[in-house]
């Protein structure tokens, strides 16, 4: 094997080039971003650029490799940098006592994105408590910690927790700058929310798997097995529920009545075939809609409605007819499916729906093919410009 650049391995190869860049760079290091390469068996030269960063007084650092390729080098330096105002690591590995120590450095840092990275519960708590500056916090396929824990956050605006099978609780306290707290539909945490008067935008919440939703302060018990209480800020709610299920849909209406001023509600269906089809004493019936409550958000403020569901079901357009009967400021609801890809199907969904009572005069009802989801693609750049960050999903 020769020493020449075409007989070595091509990550081997760009890892060498990088690590060339860095030391010709006199600094400071306005802006260092790698994505879609490798440092595949040179872990010790990513280490290196970390600290080189470092002492280069980076700004900006984007690390978005795809995860198998990182092998899981230490990122530690990098929270030690006085300078950085924007990191983005991806696979990386934060250790128990380097956030400790370097955290409180980072005084400047006001945006991070970890994907794939590894590190404790105690590394996770000291990052976000000793970054003051922190306004985005998007976390993804973060391995360790099974409690986030987010306390007296200040300067917090969006937080983002996508992908994390393992979370058991999401805790959100003292956020007065909070507009944001957004998941995916995996998110089965205890979910707890105080001192964000400022929460615009929550979901999505999966209905079924939520075991405890706290909002500011206690009023009355609700079917969360939690607390209940009026969180007036919120006018952005996505969720996923069994239309087919009673206690599901009993969970949303009480979901709906804690955020009474909501105007835009985005729910996607999470019933299978089966539940569709089976006889059960938990299922909707034809008349449970007739006997709910007024709900004043869904009177009053809703002013837009996404509805999917990947197949056709009935229980999805008798909710849509319960909206459509009482919204009276309604001026759009799309419905999904990806049996719209058919006009039939679309015409009959129409037919339906024109038998329903319409209390908005001003509501389009336009029927879509559903796209997928690709969570792992939103960054705090796209969500922080979006109106609505849900909408995000399908563009």
């Amino acid at each position: 094997m020769g020493g020449t650049a075409s007989s070595i391995a091509p990550w081997t190869a760009r890892a060498d080039t990088v690590t060339r860049v860095l030391a010709s760079h006199p600094g400071p290091v306005a802006l260092f971003r790698l994505s879609r390469t490798t440092f595949r068996g040179r872990v010790a030269a990513a280490e290196a650029w970390f600290r080189e960063l470092a002492a280069k007084r980076a700004r900006v650092v984007a690390l978005l490799c795809p995860p198998e390729w990182c092998h899981l080098a230490l990122a530690d330096p990098l929270l030690g940098c006085r300078t950085l105002e924007s990191l983005a690591l991806g696979g990386c590995r934060i250790s128990d006592r380097g956030p400790s120590a370097s955290a409180a450095a980072a005084a400047r840092l006001t945006e991070i994105t970890l994907s794939s990275t590894h590190l404790s519960e105690a590394a996770l708590q000291s990052v976000l408590s000793g970054c003051p500056a922190l306004r985005s916090v998007m976390l993804k396929h973060v391995e360790g910690p099974r409690s986030i824990r987010v306390r007296s956050c200040r300067s917090l605006v969006l937080l983002g927790v996508w992908q994390y099978k393992n979370l058991e609780e999401l805790t959100v306290e003292d956020a007065p700058c909070l507009e944001r707290l957004l998941g995916d539909m995996r998110l089965s945490a205890a979910i707890n929310v105080s001192g964000a008067p400022k929460l615009t935008a929550f979901g999505y919440v999966v209905i079924s798997h939520s075991n405890f939703l706290l909002l500011d302060e206690v009023i009355e018990k609700d079917v969360f097995n939690g607390l209940r209480t009026p969180l007036l800020s919120v006018k952005i709610l996505a969720i996923s529920v069994k239309f087919s299920s009673k206690n599901d849909m009993d969970k949303l209406i009480n979901l709906l009545n804690i955020f009474p001023f909501m105007e835009t509600l985005h729910v996607q269906a999470s019933d299978t075939r089966y539940d569709l089809t089976q006889d059960s004493s938990d299922t909707v019936g034809s008349s449970y809609y007739e006997k709910l409550d007024p709900i004043g958000c869904v009177m009053n403020h809703l002013n837009s409605v996404r509805l999917e569901s990947e197949f056709h079901n009935s229980y999805v357009l008798e909710f849509a007819c319960f909206l459509l009967a009482r919204a009276q400021v309604l001026q759009l609801m799309r419905i999904q499916s990806k049996v719209f890809s058919i006009p039939e199907c679309i015409a009959g969904q129409q037919a339906l729906l024109s038998q329903s009572h319409v209390a908005s005069t001003e509501v389009e009802i336009v029927f879509e093919d559903m796209e997928n989801h690709d969570l792992e693609r939103l960054s705090i750049e796209l969500v922080n410009t979006l109106p609505d960050p849900f909408d995000s999903y399908h563009h």
